[in-house]
């Protein structure tokens, strides 16, 4: 019955059984009290019925609609999932692969599949029914075979529903390989090679039936190094006669006859050897059998064979070595000439000369006296001796010495060579020799104008600016390089400066290069891949820049100086302010590397309320102490104008007509500045008279709250004003700074000016009355040197010789560091000594290099 007509059914059953029943029966109660026969009922609630009907389930069930396979009772009929279901007995979804012919049952109140996918196997099938066979390689990707030996192990791949072990040589399962060969290799791939193969039978022996006969001996076949070799076989060997059978032969003699072979004579071995003569062998005696031709057996001697000979009748016994009569004696019964008529008797041969039988040579000179020179066979050789005698016999003396007494040396060149002449040896045998004593041992190569390494090139390497004596030294602060000792040329020396220029040494203890030119001076330094020094290059050494924050003054009468240009930030004025920059300007009797001037200069001027946000400003961080009054000086210059016109600016040059008279103050806008503190403008700052460097105070500063940092400004007010230097002072400090920050070339202490210490004008040279100035060599004073980092210290920068530095402008050169003569002020490393054009040059003033 189909699951709609069921439940139509149900419905009118229930229907019709409440009205023949007469129940007040819900609508929805499906349990109403009914006799277990299908009787009446009393009509009551259903759930008290006698204990003697069958008592229905007292849960009520909800009839949900037809049944479905989810493990309830949807109808209501007392049983679960039971009848024709929706899709149980159809095909599943999934009829791929081993999916086909699935039919959808119901388990356990789920809907299954008689045929689910299954995970992937490596059997030809499409076990997870996505539509392909085996992919994945199923069961592959797991090593086979073996590694060892001359096998090679393989990998299991899924290959048409199997697994195979791919790539695999020498089988997959053990035994694997093949049976071992002697050939170096492991061909049973068990990890060992040639195992087993050391007796592989007998080899070698003697060659007839019996191999081991006589002193033959048969050997083992073995593998040994990847081939068969045959070990410990002895073959047979060239007979000997020694009573052992070495041709295996089973005769130890072979014939050999003692008695009468002259090779083994009386016992094996005994060779007869007989001079002159056949050897023979008679009754194991040896014998002569003849004689060489020309040979005779005149003693009767056996023993030393046929011992006269070769001998031929010539006549009477001249001297040659021949036995002319053939008595058995040489050269014997000769008639010899007298020395005088055959030798020379002259020089060293006037005594002791005599004529002998020099044998095959005939007859010869014999000069007794050692100091002839002769070969000693009679001839006189050409003489070569040096000793003051004639040797040769020829009347005259040493004339084999043309160079005797000439000018010579050791043969060595630079520092090794040394010189002399030519003397006879003190031996008096052989040449004339040089005198020149040994020359030194050659050493490392040294800027000094000396070739120290003896390979015939002077200062090699010097071009470089490296070579030894070529010292340099890194300004601190800056990756540059400056040289350590003042500039000397290469043959300077401790008393002499010196006349080489071909290149610029820096070393210790000479005099340094003077007397020379500022080109000059660049160009010894460009000959070494440098530049001559810029004065901010010179004076970072000298006097190192300033580190901020810069400690402030703590006592009343303290000065602490800074540098304009080493201001911590310079800004440029906006539009308000004029865009002024601090620029640059090398006024005359500017401190230190420079001054600034506030440009361009075209009457710009900067109201005090508008200076901390439009002006261009100068910062300077101090350490101060808290809610201290401070004061701050500031050496500054206006610019007048000439007298006899407006337009010509009056800077102490001659550029006025007629005699250099200023008009002071006549450019309202070029003379005044403001100092503030940490932001505030404080004071306003006029200098007059104009055109001269004048030390200015502000007003007073009062610092922050709290001790540490504050920040001193400078800012233009008017542009065209220049600025030199500052010095903070505490406010009860009204004395005016009398010079710039002075410091100087010293080790130690370098702000206090300490006589002696360089070589100034107040150093004497020498003990003599009176003021002794000279320039010292290089590095004399010991603590005269600019404090670098470790040993990076550059010599006399205060002192000794003043210096070139790198021209502000053509023709316009200043000179820095001072000299000998001058005194300690005239010292001091931020001193602008002079300008100097190109033609200058003087005893006192040398450069130093930069790189």
């Amino acid at each position: 019955m189909k699951i709609g007509a069921r439940v139509l059914f149900m419905i009118g059953f229930l229907a019709a059984s409440a009205s023949a029943l007469s129940c007040n029966v819900n609508d929805y109660c499906l349990n109403c009290a009914v006799d277990g026969d299908g009787g009446l009922g009393d009509g009551g609630d259903g759930d008290a019925i006698d204990s003697s009907i069958d008592a229905p389930d007292a849960s009520p069930c909800m009839p949900t609609g037809s049944e479905v396979c989810d493990g309830d009772d949807n109808d209501c009929d007392g049983n679960v999932d039971e009848g024709s279901l929706p899709t149980i007995g159809e095909l599943c979804a999934e009829q791929r692969g081993e999916c086909a012919g699935g039919i959808n049952q119901c388990v356990n109140g789920g809907v299954t599949c008689t045929k689910p996918a299954m995970p992937e196997l490596c059997d030809n099938k499409d076990n997870n029914c996505n539509g392909v066979v085996d992919e994945g390689d199923p069961g592959g990707g797991a090593k086979c075979g073996t590694d060892l030996g001359e096998c090679i192990a393989g990998t299991n791949r899924c290959m048409n529903g199997v697994l195979s072990c791919i790539g695999a040589t020498g089988g997959t399962m053990a035994p694997f390989g093949t049976s071992e060969s002697c050939n170096a290799k492991d061909d049973d791939c068990d990890g060992s090679f040639d195992e087993g193969l050391t007796s592989l039978g007998a080899c070698g022996g003697g060659p007839f039936a019996d191999p081991n006969a006589g002193m033959c001996q048969q050997g083992t076949r073995m593998c040994m190094g990847g081939g068969i070799v045959c070990v410990g076989s002895v073959g047979p060997a060239f007979e000997l006669c020694d009573a052992a059978d070495q041709d295996c032969d089973g005769d130890s003699t072979n014939g050999y006859s003692l008695q009468t072979d002259p090779n083994n004579c009386g016992t094996c071995g005994n060779e007869c050897d007989l001079a002159n003569a056949t050897n023979g062998c008679a009754s194991g005696t040896c014998t002569i059998a003849a004689c060489d031709q020309g040979f005779h057996n005149n003693d009767g001697a056996t023993n030393n064979g046929c011992e006269f000979g070769p001998c031929t009748i010539q006549g009477n016994e001249v001297c040659n070595n021949v036995d002319d009569d053939c008595d058995g004696v040489v050269d014997d019964n000769l008639t010899i000439p007298p020395a005088s008529s055959f030798c020379r008797t002259i020089g060293e041969c006037t005594t002791g000369t005599t004529v002998v039988c020099g044998g095959a040579n005939g007859l010869r000179c014999s000069y007794a006296d050692p100091d002839v020179s002769d070969d000693n066979m009679g001839n006189i050789l050409a003489e070569t001796q040096c000793d003051g005698l004639d040797n040769d016999c020829d009347g005259v003396v040493d004339e084999g010495q043309p160079n005797l007494g000439q000018a010579c040396d050791n043969g060595l060149q630079g520092a090794c060579q040394t010189t002399g002449v030519f003397v006879c040896p003190a031996s008096g045998t052989g040449a004339a020799v040089c005198n020149a004593p040994p020359g030194g041992a050659a050493s490392a190569e040294l800027c000094d104008g000396i070739d120290n390494d003896c390979n015939g090139t002077i200062d090699d390497g010097a071009i470089t600016g490296d070579l030894a004596g070529q010292q340099w030294v890194t300004i601190p602060g800056s990756t540059k390089e400056i040289m350590k000792y003042e500039a000397s040329r290469p043959d300077a020396r401790a008393a002499a400066d010196g006349t080489q220029t071909t290149h610029v040494c820096s070393r210790p203890g000479v005099l340094p290069w003077t007397n020379i030119t500022y080109p000059q001076a660049v160009a010894a330094c460009s000959g070494v891949g440098a530049t001559l020094c810029s004065e901010a290059e010179w004076q970072s050494m000298c006097s190192p820049s300033v580190t901020y924050p810069v400690a402030g003054p703590t006592g009343t009468t303290d000065f602490v100086f800074i540098e304009a240009e080493n201001a911590l930030t310079r800004t440029t004025g906006t539009a308000t302010g004029g865009s002024d920059s601090w620029t640059v300007q090398n006024t005359q009797d500017f401190s230190g590397v420079s001054a600034l001037r506030a440009l361009s200069d075209n009457g710009t001027l900067v109201s005090v309320a508008n200076a901390p946000a439009n002006s261009a400003r100068l910062d300077f961080t101090v350490t101060m102490a808290a809610s201290t009054q401070y004061a701050v000086w500031v050496r500054m210059m206006g610019l007048g104008q000439c007298s006899s016109t407006s337009s010509t600016v009056c800077n102490g040059n001659s550029d006025c007509p007629g005699s250099e008279t200023c008009q002071t103050n006549q450019n309202t806008t070029s003379d005044t500045l403001y100092v503030g503190l940490n932001g505030a403008t404080i004071s306003t700052l006029t200098t007059s008279p104009d055109n001269f460097w004048i030390w200015v105070k502000s007003g007073t500063v009062t610092s922050s709250a709290t001790a540490g940092t504050n920040t001193v400004s400078i800012y233009m007010a008017e542009d065209g004003v220049r600025v030199d230097a500052i010095a903070v002072v505490r406010a009860t400090n009204t004395t005016t700074p009398t010079f710039d920050e002075r410091t100087w070339a010293y080790a130690t202490n370098p702000k206090v000016a300490q006589p002696q210490t360089c070589n100034g004008d107040e150093f004497d040279t020498s003990a003599a009355a009176g003021d002794q100035d000279a320039i010292l060599p290089t590095g004399s004073l010991a603590m005269c040197f600019a404090n670098g980092p470790g040993t990076a210290d550059a010599f006399d920068m205060s002192g000794n010789v003043k210096e070139w530095t790198l021209a502000r402008s053509a023709g316009q050169n200043p000179i820095r560091g001072g000299a000998s003569n001058n005194e300690v002020n005239g010292l001091t490393c931020g001193l602008n000594f002079t300008l100097a054009n190109d033609q200058f040059f003087f005893p006192n003033v040398g450069f130093r290099c930069c790189r």
